[in-house]
């Protein structure tokens, strides 16, 4: 019973463990398609093989179906569990290089202590390992001396994590963390107010007027401190999308054809849904879409199922998901003011063929030719595409605008000269992209036009504050101190309740502002700010309740120190990760691969 449920529940653990100790999970992007490779990517020169990533994706499968018995993978589902296979390969070679590198060894005695000292949380839940329902460590350690299957089974569970752990464990105590960063941390934390603020907002103000003229002076007076940039490169770009063609919509339509007839012939519609159905929202509740009116649906679908009878097929219709083989199961209102339905459907997806794709790929290599020698625009309009202009890309961007996650020609880009034109390249949409350089340059300046409505809006907000802040001076010089907060709302003011408020915190209206904190943390109980002209605004702000650290009893509080430590810890060991993730050369080729 107990080997049995831990074989089972093995993967699950792992996936725990996994979890606790691998952050993160970023989109790598998508590759090119014309240079068949034997292997999927690389992480720090390692290949991840067609193989590897076949079997590591069983294993998620598996996972997955234990974790979830009556949920079935639909598209979302099974997109996400590829990426989650993909990730893991990557996150496991990332982690043995680590390994090695900071000489992290495990011995047989150290794996002995582990499991004996750290059974896993998900294995103190199993009913053999407990007494009147709470874990008993003598039955756990009974059974790893008399159970030499339980005990090979978790030795090989503890060696696969602990390594990892050893690692966090050593970059954690190399954080430097001292009794001082526990106290400074402690204060932090500890040292709060609550109360109300009184924002003179300055939103309120509407009678500002910045021209044009201001703005490019301001443009070119913050020139090079604000918008020059640094490396980066500028190409257009045509998209060749991989869209069904006519004759991949005819040749799905027969398939829903022969199930509309085997309908009309007596078989059951939900039973036909469920199984044929691409719908995964629907299709698994026999086709149903439940109550709906005009224009919650497409107008090729609303139009089909609007002009049927209760229980009328009706033939294939097409429309931008695929085709639908609607079904109207009820009229719920017939009245022209307020007309409803109930309906199902079966719906078969329309992809591009192979064929198609051969096709789009053999367009896409012409263009990739007639770029060689010709302008964009020019080869744009004897296809009758429209380029499109990636815009400055920095060299150390994620993304590229209009385009998304392409590291494959985010690291052409950097390296391709004026002029040059790239293969053809897939998108994360599996589109076709042919790019051409127009420009590479050691730094840039942003486009005026790119930037000219946020200057405008920075322009415009600091005559509000100005505005705003006369206004403040007004209204402090009518009223007593006594009389702010009751005669705010009357002139026009709101005043906002501020809870357990802490340096680092937003607060209403000012955000987060350093001045706050210093006047608002300066206040006892029921007493108040005089009037703060922050460059974020002008504010009074009135302490209500107050709460301060006890340094001394901190001191002596060990368990707290101790609880303080773990979070810095923490917050070191993620920092180093996600640097050592982000400096990672990590190639993605799976969609050559058509995955």
């Amino acid at each position: 019973m107990l080997i049995d449920d831990l074989r089972k529940r093995q993967k699950i653990i792992i996936l725990f463990v996994a979890v606790i100790f691998v952050l993160g999970m970023g989109a790598i992007g998508i590759v090119e398609i014309f240079k068949p490779t034997p292997y999927l990517g690389k992480v720090e020169g390692k290949k991840i093989t067609l193989e590897m990533y076949q079997s590591k994706l069983q294993d998620v499968y598996a996972r997955y179906s234990e974790s979830n018995p009556n949920q079935p993978i639909d598209d979302n589902a099974r997109r996400s569990l590829e990426g989650s296979a993909w990730q893991e390969l990557v996150d496991e070679i990332l982690w043995d290089k680590q390994i090695k590198k900071h000489k992290i060894k495990v011995s047989e005695s150290d794996i002995l202590t582990e499991m004996q000292n750290n059974p896993p949380q998900e294995l103190m839940q199993n009913e053999s390992l407990q007494t009147n329902g709470r874990f008993d460590n003598s039955k756990y350690l009974s059974a790893l001396k008399n159970n030499p299957e339980f005990f090979l089974v978790m030795e090989d569970y503890v060696s696969s994590y602990l390594p990892r752990k050893r690692l966090q464990e050593k970059i954690q105590a190399a954080a430097g963390i001292t009794i001082d960063s526990l106290k400074a941390e402690y204060l932090k934390e500890n040292d709060k107010v609550s109360g109300e603020i009184l924002f003179f907002d300055y939103n309120k103000i509407t009678d500002t007027e910045v021209s044009d003229d201001a703005i490019r002076e301001y443009y070119e007076k913050h020139k090079e401190e604000e918008y020059k940039k640094g490396p980066a490169t500028r190409v257009k770009y045509l998209t060749f999308e991989a869209t069904p063609s006519d004759e991949d919509y005819e040749e799905v339509k027969r398939t829903a054809i022969q199930i509309r007839e085997r309908i009309v012939n007596g078989e059951d519609f939900a039973e036909l849904a469920r199984e044929y159905s691409e719908d995964p929202g629907s299709g698994q509740n026999g086709g149903s879409l439940g109550e709906f009116g005009r224009g919650q649906m497409v107008p090729e679908f609303e139009k089909a199922t609007f002009a049927l009878e209760e229980g009328e097929i009706s033939e294939p219709v097409r429309s931008d998901f695929g085709w639908h083989v609607i079904r109207l199961d009820k009229w719920v209102n017939r009245s022209p003011e307020e007309t409803k339905v109930e309906a199902s459907h079966i719906l078969f997806k329309v992809e591009a063929s192979e064929a198609t794709r051969y096709q789009l790929e053999e367009k896409a290599l012409e263009a990739q030719k007639m770029l060689q020698k010709k302008d964009i625009d020019e080869v744009a309009k004897s296809l009758e595409m429209e380029p499109k202009d990636s815009e400055w890309v920095a060299h150390d961007a994620q993304y590229i605008p209009g385009i998304g996650q392409n590291p494959q020609l985010l690291a052409w880009m950097i390296k391709a000269k004026k002029g040059k034109v790239s293969e053809p390249i897939r998108d994360q949409q599996q589109n076709i992209i042919v790019a051409k350089v127009v420009d590479n340059v050691k730094s840039y300046y942003e486009d005026f036009e790119k930037v000219k409505l946020r200057i405008k809006y920075e322009l415009e907000r600091e005559q509000k504050i100005a505005k705003a802040k006369v206004q403040a001076d007004k209204f402090v010089a009518k009223y007593s101190k006594d009389e702010y907060f009751d005669k705010a709302e009357a002139e026009g003011w709101k005043v906002t309740e501020v809870k357990n408020y802490k340096r680092g915190n937003n607060t209403p209206g000012v955000g987060v502002s350093e001045v706050f904190a210093d006047h608002a943390l300066a206040l006892e109980e029921g007493s108040m700010t005089e009037l703060i002209h922050d460059e974020k605004g002008s504010y009074i702000f009135r302490a209500t309740s107050r709460q301060k650290p006890d340094l001394k009893a901190f001191e002596e509080d060990k368990a707290a120190q101790e609880k303080i430590r773990e979070t810095l810890e923490n917050k070191a060991w993620n920092r180093w990760y996600q640097n050592m993730r982000e400096e990672a050369e990590i190639i993605d080729r799976r969609a050559e691969f058509g995955m």
